[in-house]
């Protein structure tokens, strides 16, 4: 019996260990996929702000020929919104990259590297929310 015991013990932390292991393993997995699915958006994104500016650009200079109205006016401040909007998407993004420590988390202890890739996964969850609405917001209004 006084064998067997220690036996025990060290097969539930061994399987406990694992568990712990796998549930992060799966968590960073998590987070990586949803990186990878938001980052080609940063190339949709400088495309939009190139044609958002050009609608700019023109909007300019119709107002430089003394073509104005409300109209154009409330058209360019809403092509300067979603252009600030874009970039804002964008700065998150290349803010999180340079914020994310998942190999130095992978040396966490189990509870404190789940609750490091929990909170990455609820910052990525932010970063393609945004993203991803503002480019349908300007790809709306630029059709």
């Amino acid at each position: 019996m006084k064998r067997i015991l220690p036996l025990l013990l060290m097969t539930t932390l061994a399987c406990s260990n694992q568990a712990e292991k796998d549930k992060v393993a799966d968590l960073e997995a998590e987070v990586l996929a949803i990186h990878d699915e938001v980052m080609p958006q940063m190339d949709a994104i400088m495309s939009l702000k190139a044609k958002l500016s050009k609608k700019i650009q023109n909007m300019d200079s119709l107002q430089n020929e003394g073509i104005s109205s409300n109209t154009v006016a409330g058209e360019r401040i809403k092509a300067v919104d979603l252009n600030q909007k874009l970039s804002d998407a964008d700065k998150l993004m290349m803010d999180w990259m340079h914020a994310y420590r998942g190999d130095s988390a992978k040396k966490l202890k189990g509870a404190e590297a789940t609750a490091y890739f929990e909170k990455e996964r609820e910052k990525i969850l932010q970063v393609k929310q945004v993203t991803l609405k503002s480019v349908q917001d300007a790809k709306t209004f630029l059709e």
